[in-house]
């Protein structure tokens, strides 16, 4: 058996570490409407290249966010390809907030052959079950279907985005040249 791997939730993922029981409850809703529409979340896009990922990480090690510098050192023993990883303050909860030392001046990874298990999932499936979000300017985004999603399908009514954008347009053209031709 090897040695737990850390978990992190990079780029302020979560505000506060996600403790907050609205993103409890979020990620609990999220995993019970992922099971019963036996639907995982989709991970779409691509990296925008902008390293906000490999700023503000929180990480956590056997199983508890970490909090003290002992709880880090503890991890290091185990896991010394993690020192690339510097704490760089606290969060408002109390949790180690980390920087990584190998991003660059152009954002980008100076040592990416040899980036971490944690680097290389990034993004994981695992923050939006959490109750977790990616940066905005991130180029990742979740894409889960919801229960709208699945009842519509279930009765047939499933809108075509195309369709419906060529009614809306139909409707702005008409009203267009009513206005032209002088018409209320």
């Amino acid at each position: 058996m090897g040695c737990p791997q850390p978990r992190a939730f990079p780029g302020g993922a979560f505000s506060g570490a996600g403790m907050s029981c609205l993103r409890l409850f979020t990620g609990l809703f999220r995993r019970f409407r992922s099971m019963v529409l036996r639907r995982p979340v989709r991970l779409a896009g691509q990296c925008a290249l902008c390293g906000g990922c490999c700023r503000n990480i929180l990480l956590m090690y056997e199983g508890k966010w970490l909090r003290r510098p002992g709880q880090y050192r503890a991890m290091l023993e185990h896991l010394p390809n993690y020192a690339r990883f510097e704490h760089a303050g606290y969060d408002d909860y109390g949790f180690m907030i980390f920087t990584c030392n190998r991003l660059g001046e152009d954002n980008l990874c100076s040592d990416y052959e040899g980036r971490p298990p944690l680097c290389r999932n990034y993004p994981s499936e695992s923050i939006y079950y959490q109750g977790g979000r990616l940066r905005r300017d991130c180029g990742y985004t979740f894409e889960a279907v919801t229960f709208r999603d699945a009842i519509l399908r279930r009765l047939g009514r499933r809108p075509d985005f195309a369709q419906e954008l060529g009614k809306e347009l139909h409707r702005a053209d008409n009203g267009r040249k009513k206005k032209e031709d002088g018409q209320p």
